[in-house]
C-alpha cells in the first residue's frame, strides 16, 4: 500500500477556506517582497508559555507564526502542505516527506532534513507525543528528504505532524531561551506575562507573507480587562470575547465577529482517584452527574447564548456524517435522584445525600484555560448538583499549571475545561485526553489517562482509528470513542459547543478567523487605510 499527497489543487484550497473561514472584510493578498507596515495591537488571554525545556514559546498556546510545522490546518481541518511539500506512506509504517527547498530560519540557518530530525528527536526526548516518536523514528535521506517512522503503526502522523508543538526548530535551539523559526513573523520583544512583539518577516519564503509591519501580543489574565482594553482604544483588536459579554463590544461601537464552532467545553470525572477524590468510582454518581446538568441554562446564563448545547467535544465539521453517532444525555433532573436513590445514596442532614454515613461531597476543579474563562458555569453546575442532593466545592486554580499539577496528583472529583480541536486528526481530544498511560509517554495524556482512561474498549476504539485507511473509518471510531467516555462510561459531560469570537476597532481592515486558535494565521491581519 502507497499513499501520497503531491500537493493541494489551490481553487479546491481556496473554494475549501472560504466556506469555512470567517472573513472580517476582503482583503488584498500581501506577498513577502511587499513592504509590510503599521502596527497592530492584539489583546490575548494570559501568558500560557513554558519556561522549562518543553518550552513552547512562541508557538503554543498563543502562536506568533515566528515557527511553522510541516503542514498547516486548514479552517475546515484539512492538512496542507507548509514546510513538507509532499509526502507518501511506505509499508509497514514509515512516512516519506519532500521537504521544501529554498527556506531559511529567520537567522539565515537553511531549513533541512537536519531540522526536522532535531525537532523529532526532542519530541522523543519529551514522551513522543500522540505521535509516537520514538529516539530511532527519524532518519534522514537527504537534505530535502526525511523519513519518520512512529513507534507504532500510525496512519494519523501526518494529521497529527501539523500541530503547533510540533513547530519545526533549526539544530540546538531551545525556545525557552530564544526564539528563530521560519514563519512570516519574527521576534522583537517578548516580556513574559506582559507582551510579545513580532516584526513582519521581509525574507519570508512564502506567497502570502505578513500584511502589517508589527504585532504586538497583550496579555490579559482577565478577560473582563481584554475587554475594557478594546473598549478603550489601548488595543486594536481583542481575540476570544468573553461570551457574557459580547453584546458589550458592539454596544460600545467596535466589530464583533464570530466563527463556527472550534471550541467546547466540558466536565470530566477522576474515576480512578484515591479518597476523599474516590466518589468518581461509583457509575451511579457518574452518571447522575451527567444527566443533571441542564445545557440549555448554562448557555443562556453564563454566555448569553453565544454557544451551542454540547454534544461531544469534536468539532461537527471533523466528524462528518458520523457525529450524528454520539450524543449528549439529556438532561433529567428527577431520574438522576432515581439513580442516586437506587445506589443507596438518600437524602440527609441539610438535603445532601449519603450513604454508609458518607456524605456525597464532590469538588470540582476550575482552571484550564484558565478560571476566569468559565464565568459563572461553576456555580451554576453547583446549584444543578445541589437540586440532586450532591454538595459541590468549586475550586479555582490561579494558573493552568496549577491545575495540571493537581490534575497528575489526582486531586479533585470534576475537572471544568474549555479545549478546541488543533490538528486534523478526528480523534486527537479523545485519544489525548482519555486514552490508558502508555510507559514512557507524553506527561500531559498521562496525567490525563490516570485520571479519565475507561480501559480496553476505548484504548481498541483508538487504535482502531491509528490505523485506518479511510477517512470515514476515522471518524467514525472517533464517534465511538466519545460514545463511550459520554454515554456509557460517564466520565464526560459535554456542555457547550464554543463559536470563536474576535472584537475589533476600525482601524483593522481583514482578519480571517481560524476555528482552532492555535492555528490562527495573523498574515491576514490588515490595516484600514
Amino acid at each position: 500500500m502507497s499513499i501520497s499527497h503531491r500537493g493541494i489543487d489551490r481553487r479546491q484550497l481556496m473554494l475549501a477556506t472560504g466556506a469555512a473561514g470567517i472573513a472580517v472584510a476582503i482583503g488584498k493578498s500581501t506577498s513577502a517582497q511587499e513592504a509590510s507596515s503599521g502596527s497592530v495591537r492584539v489583546g490575548v488571554s494570559e501568558d500560557g508559555y513554558r519556561t522549562d525545556e518543553r518550552a513552547n514559546i512562541g508557538f503554543f498556546p498563543l502562536n506568533t507564526n515566528i515557527f511553522e510545522s510541516l503542514v498547516y490546518l486548514t479552517p475546515d481541518y484539512q492538512i496542507e502542505p507548509l514546510l513538507a511539500e509532499s509526502w507518501e506512506f511506505v509499508e509497514p509504517s514509515t512516512w516519506r516527506l519532500k521537504l521544501r527547498e529554498g527556506v531559511s530560519f529567520h537567522d539565515g540557518t537553511p531549513f533541512n532534513a537536519e531540522a526536522v530530525k532535531y525537532t523529532m528527536d526532542r519530541i522523543a526526548s519529551n514522551g513522543g507525543g500522540v505521535m509516537g516518536i520514538g529516539e530511532e523514528s527519524a532518519v534522514i535521506v537527504d537534505d530535502s528528504t526525511i523519513e519518520i517512522t512512529p513507534t507504532y503503526v500510525n496512519m494519523r502522523m501526518m494529521e497529527q505532524i501539523g500541530h503547533p508543538n510540533n513547530s519545526i526548530l533549526p539544530p540546538g535551539l531551545n525556545p525557552a531561551e530564544s526564539r528563530n523559526g521560519t514563519g512570516p513573523f519574527r521576534e522583537v520583544e517578548y516580556v513574559a506575562a506582559d507582551h510579545y512583539t513580532v516584526e513582519a518577516n521581509p525574507e519570508y519564503w512564502g506567497e502570502s507573507g505578513a500584511g502589517v509591519g508589527e504585532i504586538t501580543f497583550q496579555f490579559y489574565a482577565d478577560p473582563t480587562a481584554r475587554l475594557l482594553a478594546l473598549q478603550a482604544g489601548d488595543v486594536d483588536l481583542i481575540v476570544d470575547v468573553p461570551r457574557q459579554s459580547a453584546s458589550e463590544v458592539e454596544a460600545a461601537g467596535a466589530t464583533l465577529v464570530s466563527g463556527p464552532v472550534g471550541a467546547y467545553e466540558a466536565m470530566y470525572m477522576n474515576i480512578h482517584g484515591v479518597e476523599p477524590y474516590d466518589l468518581g468510582q461509583d457509575i451511579a454518581v457518574r452518571e447522575a452527574v451527567s444527566i443533571a446538568i441542564d445545557r440549555q441554562q448554562v448557555i443562556d446564563s453564563a454566555w448569553q447564548g453565544n454557544a451551542e448545547p454540547g454534544t461531544t467535544m469534536i468539532p461537527p465539521a471533523i466528524l462528518g456524517d458520523s457525529a450524528s453517532l454520539v450524543s449528549a444525555p439529556e438532561f433529567d433532573p428527577e431520574r438522576a435522584r432515581e439513580v442516586l436513590e437506587a445506589a443507596g445514596w438518600v437524602e440527609g442532614e441539610g438535603g445532601v445525600r449519603e450513604k454508609d454515613g458518607r456524605a456525597l461531597n464532590l469538588t470540582i476543579i476550575n482552571g484550564y484555560g484558565t478560571a476566569a474563562d468559565h464565568g459563572s458555569v461553576p456555580e451554576l453546575i453547583q446549584a444543578q448538583l445541589g437540586d440532586i442532593g450532591i454538595d459541590l466545592e468549586i475550586i479555582q486554580t490561579p494558573d493552568t499549571a496549577t491545575y495540571e499539577q493537581r490534575l497528575g496528583l489526582g486531586e479533585g472529583d470534576l475537572w471544568l475545561e474549555a479545549g478546541s480541536q488543533n490538528d486534523g486528526n478526528p480523534a486527537f481530544l479523545p485519544e489525548l485526553l482519555f486514552r490508558s498511560p502508555e510507559e514512557g509517554g507524553e506527561p500531559e495524556a498521562t496525567a490525563y489517562g490516570r485520571a479519565f482512561a475507561t480501559g480496553e474498549e476505548f484504548d481498541t476504539t483508538i487504535t482502531r482509528s491509528r490505523e485506518a485507511t479511510d477517512i470515514a473509518e476515522v471518524q467514525e471510531a472517533a464517534a465511538e470513542a466519545m460514545n463511550i467516555v459520554i454515554n456509557e462510561e460517564r466520565v464526560v459531560t459535554p456542555l457547550c459547543g464554543f463559536y470563536r469570537i474576535i472584537g475589533h476597532t476600525d482601524a483593522v481592515a481583514s482578519f480571517d478567523l481560524h476555528a482552532s486558535g492555535v492555528n490562527q494565521r495573523w498574515t491576514s491581519l490588515t490595516l484600514a487605510e
